[in-house]
């Protein structure tokens, strides 16, 4: 059984929230093109528990497209006709940190702003029908700090809060119960990708390996009510 494997299986029964990744944004962040992005954004899932959230599709079906495909009448999201839009013209930085991530293709990659003292309410993000037995098969969320202020924060139910900073890339798992609260005065810019591994399966790995290496993995045990770390996976 491999490591992407395990990650999978750890996401499906609720003992992994997070992992954090062995990459860095950071060398990807252009101000002038993130200001190009800032006319784009569109309000996403506007409620009175979401408030101040809103998105545009550097990947998708449209820039304003930001929603899963089943909402534009597609009824397949991994085989959904996905492309490039033309943010991808004015985010050449960004749109490298994409290309080299280890995946074959994806379905949405999403600018995703929360304004200054929003918040985006308790939900999980579970598809709805049967997940793959391959995490390789699934649509993997990978979430990347682009201006995360210290007042901000990611909480995953049960396990606390996600340890975020300026250009951290991890991957969440989003079946999970998890909200985000913008205490400051600042917007909050994350990206958001769906990838689908595909062919890049062993590179994928490599990264989950080192990453744990690094950074370590932490597995909520059910039994005993806590939260173990490792540095190795056998």
């Amino acid at each position: 059984m491999d490591t992407a494997t395990k990650i999978f299986n750890k996401f499906k029964d609720g003992t992994l929230p997070w992992l954090e990744l062995d990459m860095n944004f950071s060398p990807y962040i252009d101000s002038n093109e993130f200001i190009n992005v800032d006319k784009h954004y569109v309000a996403h899932r506007e409620t009175e528990s979401h408030i101040g959230w809103s998105s545009c599709c550097l990947h998708g079906l449209g820039i304003d497209k930001t929603q899963v495909a089943k909402e534009y009448g597609y009824d397949d999201e991994l085989n959904a006709p996905y492309d490039w839009t033309e943010l991808a013209k004015v985010t050449p930085a960004v749109k490298m940190f994409w290309d080299k991530f280890p995946a074959e293709r994806y379905s949405r990659i999403r600018f995703m702003k929360l304004k200054s003292y929003g918040k985006i309410d308790w939900h999980n993000d579970h598809p709805g029908h049967e997940l793959p037995e391959d995490l390789c098969d699934y649509l993997i969320p990978i979430n990347v700090a682009v201006q995360h202020p210290a007042l901000c924060y990611m909480e995953v139910k049960d396990h606390g809060l996600v340890p975020f900073g300026h250009g951290k890339v991890f991957l969440i798992n989003i079946l999970k119960d998890h909200q985000v609260i913008n205490n400051s005065n600042v917007d909050r810019i994350h990206m958001i990708a769906q990838a689908h591994i595909g062919n890049q399966r062993e590179q994928f790995n490599e990264l989950l390996d080192r990453s744990i290496k690094k950074y370590g993995i932490s597995i909520w045990c059910t039994e005993q009510k806590t939260q173990y770390s490792f540095y190795s996976w056998k």
